[in-house]
């Protein structure tokens, strides 16, 4: 459903004047009448009146002239954006399930990883300095590879081929990602990483799942986006009564299918990627999808994880974060 749908349910005719910008529609004005006066483009789904200067989006029109308030107006538009926008510009891959055999494999190494942490000071000393208490270390299972690793890929329940007959599972902090008590993937953010490097920051296990986690309640309705699972768990630890997490672990990665109708739900999305070129970069896909996405970024430094560590309040800056939602509500309210 697009502002053409929208027109014809209203009861106007409109007559495609131009094919640019995804289609150029004028009809009368549902506002001030006339013939042709109101101008529609469908690329970003915006109207405007030349005479009466109405204009807004796809949920200004359901607000304005079809009666509904702001909750039906975005649930009206979420339903248009599940089945058409997602399908032509989001990652509508299939969602791919580790084998048991790979579960089995991972859950072993993950726990023997998490037990070496436990008894390794420095290592240990390397994820206290990200913010992270023990309790969080150790209700997310994290662990430490102290020295490159590697596995046949068969034993992992993976194929081998003339190439690639090995697991490479590089030393660094293991974090191993779970859902529903199962394991799904295994991160590893590289000790040996630096500035530069050809190899990047993290390493994802070949086998993982393909789901975008979500840290914290999932039922609640106020979510924070951030990049990276780091800053997931230090937002649940800080503020975990006040919203969810979905870590979608870089700039440019897009989530499933089924997370993205689940962020469609949700009240407020608060967008909080890395504040650099990448993360402001991605901001206009993620506010062309999701009506319900606020950009939220830290008030200092780049990510979460490096405002909480020079001294920033993570509750503070999401309880501040929670009031465009209340403020919605009392838009509604004094309009209603």
């Amino acid at each position: 459903m697009n502002l053409l749908d929208l027109a014809k349910e209203l009861g106007l005719d409109p007559r495609k004047t131009s094919a640019a910008h995804g289609g150029e529609y004028h009809c009368p004005c549902p506002n001030c009448g006339g013939t042709d006066r109101f101008i529609f483009w469908l690329e970003n789904d915006r109207y405007w009146c030349r005479r009466c200067n109405s204009k807004g989006d796809f949920i200004q029109f359901c607000r304005d002239f079809l009666g509904l308030p702001f909750p039906a107006a975005r649930m009206k538009a979420q339903k248009s954006l599940s089945t058409h926008q997602f399908k032509s510009s989001m990652d509508s891959r299939s969602i791919r399930e580790p084998s048991a055999l790979w579960a089995n494999k991972a859950d072993c190494f993950s726990e023997s990883a998490h037990q070496r942490l436990m008894i390794d000071k420095t290592a240990m000393e390397l994820i206290r300095q990200r913010g992270l208490t023990l309790g969080a270390i150790q209700k997310y299972k994290l662990g430490w590879n102290p020295i490159k690793m590697f596995h046949k890929r068969s034993d992992w329940g993976l194929e081998e081929t003339e190439n690639y007959s090995w697991i490479c599972l590089p030393a660094g902090i293991v974090v191993p990602i779970f859902e529903k008590g199962r394991i799904q993937k295994i991160k590893i953010r590289r000790s040996e990483w630096k500035e530069g490097d050809f190899y990047g920051k993290y390493y994802e296990a070949p086998g993982s799942s393909n789901t975008t986690p979500v840290f914290g309640d999932p039922s609640m309705n106020v979510c924070i986006i951030v990049e990276e699972e780091f800053d997931a768990m230090l937002v649940i630890q800080e503020a975990g009564d006040l919203c969810n997490c979905l870590a979608i672990g870089g700039a440019q990665k897009r989530p499933d299918f089924l997370t993205h109708q689940w962020l469609l739900t949700k009240n407020l999305l608060l967008f909080a990627l890395d504040f650099d070129e990448a993360g402001k970069k991605e901001y206009l896909y993620w506010c062309e999808s999701y009506p319900n996405l606020e950009p939220w970024p830290v008030p200092e430094e780049k990510s979460p994880g490096d405002f909480f560590v020079k001294g920033g309040s993570l509750r503070t800056w999401i309880s501040s974060g929670l009031k465009l939602l209340q403020n919605h509500e009392l838009l509604e309210d004094s309009r209603s």
